[in-house]
């Protein structure tokens, strides 16, 4: 007589193979061996005090210096504008007063340099004829002091019709850049504090370019034409070695008028910020219609200055620049670049944390409790990711207050250098910014762990592509150099850079001073691309190699 059997059932629950599963069998895996605990704390330790021994040592041979009035700093002149920050205000200005309701229309034309273009030393670049943000216009100005608040409407060299103000803003207006402007019509009308900027082919159809507004503008401004064209800046070589020349530009203004002004009020010309700011009447009416007017004050020999001719026109010449002063060095970006150290350490941890399943024979296990490889390799890069980013994200939010500090002792002060907190924007930017580079490189010190097996090729192969371009970025051609730090994963870093760069400011970014071609985000959209690729080729071989 056959009995009946009844199979054993276990009285566990059944287990599951879930990613929510897995993602944490790898998490325990991580936080159970020591060393890996021990590594993490040295990427915090290494973010925070090897930026602040840097900062400590980071004392500066050109400090800001201010004498009767006139501030420089990196030998160049800086006024303080309305926000509080440094800026470049040097221009030729010729103005009258304008009411709080008023408006002044020009027809300019004939940009052109003015200045010696001299052959520059061997292997630097030739400075061109007119500068590509020469500008020409009409301002309303609060004052003629240097950084008072300001709108004005502009033609450039090679950028077109823009309306700037207040030093860092610049909205384009109509006309392509990079091509010769024909004469245009420019327009500024002011009620109270509001400026707005119109532009015209014809004086007749007018385009409505933008509206601005300039708290505390007072009731009585100035308003008029100016000229300036900046420095002409040129690198050769490595390192910081560049070339800056002073240039000028010259004007035409037709059909100039002023509404809201006083009546048969003269023109006066006055050099704003720079040299002294000598007022010079120019004593012109626009009823005189005579090629000289009594009065005109001619042009300084290889200066600036304005003439005056028939129908109410003025030539007006002018250099300098009227924009934000952005300095050559960068100390907080110099001083984050300790965090390297700590870099390297977490591209170790990144490759250990796979290499050790190989060299230890536990990959097998690992495959086996889960067959699915590619959610393997994404389990474990998250938790890889996510304890480097919190690392990191300690360490740099101790580093930065704490660096400020001696970076500011040390001469490193506004206005040229902003103070970067953990609540401004920048500040927030740069400790993100320097966790997520950390999450980035640990997930490419994975990847090529996965595809070496070996954690010494790994952490070569990753360390020349994040730390070695730095290095090399020293010593190579700025042209070189820009490129290197375009394609590498070394372009993250560019997130940890300070001063903000304005595209129309010219100047020379170089490496040496940790300036980086790409802004930050973009820069570290580079890091990620290659982690992307990285993974798909590590889950590639992964699936086609036997464990």
């Amino acid at each position: 007589m056959s009995q009946l059997i009844t199979p054993y059932r276990s009285a566990q629950p059944t287990g599951r193979d879930g990613f929510i599963q897995l993602l944490r069998g790898e998490w325990t895996k991580f936080r159970t061996v020591r060393g890996w605990v021990i590594a993490v704390l040295a990427v915090a330790l290494l973010t925070a005090a090897v930026p602040v021994l840097l900062a400590k040592s980071a004392t500066t041979n050109d400090a800001i210096t201010c004498v009767r009035g006139q501030c420089q700093a990196e030998s160049q002149n800086f006024a303080t504008g309305p926000a509080g920050t440094a800026v470049v205000d040097s221009f030729y200005f010729v103005h009258q007063p304008i009411t709080a309701a008023g408006s002044i229309t020009a027809r300019v034309s004939s940009l052109h340099g003015s200045g010696s273009r001299s052959l520059p030393p061997a292997y630097y670049a030739l400075q061109p004829a007119t500068q590509p943000w020469a500008k020409a216009g009409i301002m309303i100005k609060a004052s003629t002091r240097s950084g008072s608040a300001y709108a004005a409407m502009v033609i450039t060299g090679s950028h077109g019709v823009r309306m700037q103000y207040d030093y860092t803003h610049d909205i384009a207006g109509n006309g392509a850049a990079g091509t010769s402007l024909a004469a245009q019509w420019l327009r500024l009308t002011r009620s109270g504090d509001t400026v707005t900027g119109y532009q015209s082919m014809n004086g007749t159809e007018w385009t409505k370019i933008g509206t601005v507004t300039l708290p505390g503008l007072p009731a009585t401004a100035q308003a008029g034409m100016f000229v300036a064209s900046p420095q002409f800046v040129a690198a050769q070589g490595s390192g910081d070695n560049q070339l800056r020349a002073v240039t000028q530009a010259t004007a035409s203004f037709m059909h100039v008028r002023l509404r809201g002004g006083s009546v048969n009020q003269a023109w006066r010309g006055t050099q704003v910020g720079g040299e002294a700011a000598v007022p010079r009447d120019v004593r012109y009416h626009t009823s005189c219609g005579k090629p000289h007017c009594p009065g005109a004050v001619p042009p300084p020999q290889g200066g600036h200055g304005v003439t005056t001719g028939p129908g109410g026109s003025f030539t007006v010449t002018g250099s300098g620049d009227v924009a934000p002063f952005v300095p050559i060095t960068d100390p907080v970006g110099v001083t984050l670049l300790g965090t390297l150290f700590a870099l390297l350490v977490v591209v170790a941890l990144g490759a250990v944390f796979v290499t050790a399943e190989y060299r230890r024979g536990l990959i097998r296990t690992t495959v086996a409790a889960s067959p699915r490889r590619g959610r393997i390799l994404l389990a474990k890069s998250l938790v890889v990711a996510a304890v480097t980013f919190v690392a990191a994200l300690i360490g740099s939010a101790v580093a930065l207050p704490v660096a400020e500090h001696y970076l500011r002792a040390n001469g490193w002060r506004p206005p040229v250098w902003a103070q970067l907190t953990l609540t401004s924007a920048a500040g927030l930017r740069v400790v993100l910014g320097t966790a997520a580079i950390a999450a980035g490189a640990a997930v490419l010190g994975l990847a090529a762990g996965a595809i070496f097996r070996r954690s010494a090729a790994a952490v070569l192969a990753v360390a020349g592509l994040l730390v070695v371009p730095i290095i090399l970025s020293l010593v190579l051609p700025l042209t070189t150099a820009s490129w290197l730090l375009r394609i590498t994963p070394a372009a993250a870093l560019s997130l940890q850079t300070a001063v903000q760069r304005y595209p129309q400011v010219s100047s020379v970014c170089a490496p040496y001073h940790d300036c980086f071609p790409l802004s930050g985000w973009a820069g570290y959209a580079v890091l990620a691309g290659w982690a992307v690729a990285a993974l798909a080729g590590a889950l590639y071989l992964l699936r086609r190699r036997d464990v």
